[in-house]
């Protein structure tokens, strides 16, 4: 019988035969950590977005369709909400550091759940802001303390990269779970909804049963005479040049702000780049992140490395300022192709933002207390994104073209700082 000649030339040619799903799959489970904990770290982010992310697609018709609230309730509940997670993320993260991230993750996660088994049950304005402001409370305090025990996981391996694949899991769940949500919103009355915050309330449920699994190493304890440079509980706050690292880090931070407020809100009503460009920038955004994330990751646990991606980060995002401000005067179509081309440098911005402050933070946060000065570090980007939506709404999208080069201009600089900063900031003794 005569072989098939496609086959043949294609093999000369080297060309690649399709693989099959398995392979596929298996190539993707090689990726995955080898350590046991590390592994079961992945399937707790990988639950926890899935929920999160189902959730999020749905919250604002919960909150306005089946508890009834108007738009300016839910936006100064959820205001104030946030205030009281800025309150409590310090705390929360001493107190990890003192009982171990593992048992305070799940006493947040089953926290998190029985505030989302309440919403149900609430109906009105002042009960509405009771729930937020328990969901609240936690939600600044998670993000410090998954990155620690990313980093505990990693092992021998590059905490910065373990924190980076964390990401992706998250990016990928959340739009799988977008998607599903989004098909469940067009074909679902309003009282489906609260579907929406039962399965993250499971969510929650599941991730904290999947953490008792999980086993990290001990921390080795302070020793005594260990000289910190700012001294007592306050010593993060003593260091200047920590707090302006943290600042800076806010700064390149405002990326996310950028892409669920600012650019949606600039292709809408200042150009005349159509309405569905916006799901389209969303889109690119997350297949690039998921893509890219842990490529750009590399090498970021060396501090002056990570410093420079923070430099990365500043010139990438002034670059993609530079590119939407020339968008004010140009037609539809040249003007959609232009902000497709913007959203590639705002999504490498976003990747070596985040790779750079992974690096600096771990960095700069002794072992016996990492998730205090994590928590620490982070309260520069949660500022930022308090502030984020009114002063891009305000000073950046309302002054038009000259507010995105100001806003460059601020990118640059501060990415510029970086390097400098970084180098000088390592606490003494490492």
């Amino acid at each position: 019988m005569a072989t098939g000649p496609s086959r043949t030339r294609d093999q000369e040619a080297g060309t690649p035969r399709p693989r099959s799903p398995r392979a596929v799959a298996r190539q993707a489970l090689g990726r995955l950590p080898k350590s046991r904990a590390a592994r079961v770290f992945v399937l707790v982010a990988l639950v926890d977005a899935f929920g999160r992310g189902f959730f999020l697609a749905g919250s604002t018709l919960f909150y306005t369709q089946v508890i009834g609230l108007g738009v300016g309730q839910v936006g100064l509940g959820l205001s104030i909400a946030g205030l009281c997670g800025v309150a409590c993320a310090l705390p929360i993260g001493r107190l990890a550091d003192r009982i171990g991230d593992g048992p305070t993750l799940i006493a947040l996660q089953l926290w998190r759940a029985a505030a989302f088994l309440i919403y149900p049950f609430v109906h009105d304005f002042r009960l509405f802001v009771l729930v937020a402001c328990l969901v609240g409370a936690v939600e600044q305090a998670v993000g410090p303390i998954i990155q620690s025990v990313a980093g505990a996981t990693a092992e021998e391996g590059s905490p910065v990269e373990s924190m980076a694949l964390i990401a992706v899991v998250r990016n990928a769940a959340y739009a799988l779970s977008a998607v599903i949500a989004t098909a469940v919103i067009a074909m679902a009355s309003s009282g489906t909804y609260v579907g929406f915050v039962l399965a993250n309330a499971l969510a929650f449920l599941v991730t904290a049963a999947l953490l008792t699994r999980l086993r990290l190493p001990r921390r080795s304890p302070r020793r005594s005479g260990h000289a910190d440079p700012g001294g007592g509980r306050l010593l993060p706050f003593r260091n200047p040049r920590f707090l302006l690292l943290s600042l800076a880090n806010g700064i390149l931070y405002l990326h996310l702000s950028i892409l669920s407020v600012g650019f949606p809100l600039w292709i809408v009503t200042r150009t005349h780049a159509p309405r569905g460009l916006v799901g389209v920038v969303l889109m690119l955004n997350t297949v690039l992140a998921v893509a890219l994330q842990v490529r750009l990751s590399k090498g970021g646990d060396d501090l002056g490395r990570a410093g420079r991606k923070q430099r990365a980060a500043g010139a990438s995002l002034a670059l993609f300022c530079v590119l939407t401000a020339a968008t004010a005067s140009l037609d539809g179509v040249a003007a959609g192709a232009l902000l497709v081309l913007a959203a590639i440098p705002l999504t490498l911005g976003e990747l070596w933002q985040s790779a750079g402050g992974w690096g600096i933070s771990y960095g700069l946060s002794p072992e016996s207390e990492r998730t205090y000065y994590l928590s620490a570090y982070q309260l520069g980007a949660t500022g930022l994104t308090v502030a984020g939506p009114a002063l891009l709404s305000l000073a950046v999208v309302g002054e038009g073209a000259a507010g995105w080069l100001g806003l460059g201009a601020l990118f640059a600089l501060t990415g510029l700082a970086v390097p400098l900063l970084s180098r000088l900031g390592a606490p003494a003794g490492r």
